[in-house]
């Protein structure tokens, strides 16, 4: 009984990780941040080690760290309690000043958000600097996939992504053009406000190699879910980003895809049909 009380609070603390872990924006042109740790008195000697960890990462990714800049990256380490487990939470966050959409001010939020727990053991500062190398590299990679050059001779942004990469606005005329074409329907449905529309836009449609399988098998448009021009069963689910797969002829649809976690999905269907 004592094992299983122990094996559940592990798992909680393993579902807690998993729930936590998300990246709420790309770091497309993230250029500086100031690097900080804060940790428990016990974890305190431990805080340098982890600086120089940080800033070797930045000095690989060319971001600033030297003139105070407004942003910041840090590492919060707390002591936390699941039933009689102890451990530590340990975040890593990156916080910076956002201009909300149609608005000129600028708030400070959480863009970056990273979570990983341990447990309190014998071999808790072994843990932590394991901890510490996984989430920075986790970080490294998304950083450099997020700043890849996507080979477009002009910058990509939400305001200009259709008119770059090509994608019809209305949904008639994509229809129109897609029984032209003898191809299916795409449609990618976001909103002005929606960051991880933003991740789908820069992270997955913008990439040349995935751009040249979907424009060779459908047509592709993007469509504001806000503005609501399409068809009513475009509105039943009112989150985004989603992704369709429509058949012309009959506007049925054969795929969707909800949420910017179900893209895997989206690309498996996009090399097997």
């Amino acid at each position: 009984m004592k094992h299983l009380k122990w094996i559940l609070s592990l798992g909680l603390f393993m579902f807690s990780t998993a729930m936590f872990a998300q990246s709420f924006y790309v770091l497309t042109h993230v250029k500086s941040y100031d690097p900080l740790v804060s940790s428990p008195p016990e974890l305190v000697i431990h805080n340098e080690e982890i600086l120089e960890e940080m800033r070797e990462m930045s000095k690989e990714l060319k971001v600033n760290i030297k003139d105070h800049p407004s942003s910041v990256l840090a590492f919060i380490i707390e002591k936390v309690s699941i039933g009689k487990t102890i451990g530590y939470k340990i975040d890593l966050e990156l916080g910076e000043y956002m201009t909300r959409d149609g608005m000129k001010e600028s708030i400070f939020v959480l863009s970056y958000l990273d979570t990983h727990l341990i447990q309190a053991s014998d071999d808790v500062e072994e843990e932590l600097m394991d901890a510490v190398d996984e989430m920075l590299s986790k970080f490294t990679h998304q950083y450099k996939d997020d700043n890849k050059d996507l080979s477009h001779a002009k910058e990509i942004t939400h305001e200009n992504f259709a008119s770059v990469m090509g994608y019809e606005t209305d949904y008639n005329t994509a229809l129109a053009k897609a029984k032209k074409e003898g191809k299916k329907l795409f449609i990618f449905m976001t909103t002005s406000y929606c960051p991880w529309c933003r991740k789908m836009e820069s992270r997955m449609l913008s990439k040349v190699d995935i751009d040249k399988q979907i424009k060779a098998k459908y047509t592709p448009a993007m469509l504001n879910f806000s503005k609501k021009n399409f068809p009513k069963q475009f509105r039943e689910i009112g989150l985004t980003p989603t992704l369709y797969v429509v058949d012309p002829k009959t506007e049925k649809i054969e795929h969707q895809f909800v949420g910017y976690s179900n893209r895997e999905g989206f690309l498996e269907v996009l090399k097997g049909e």
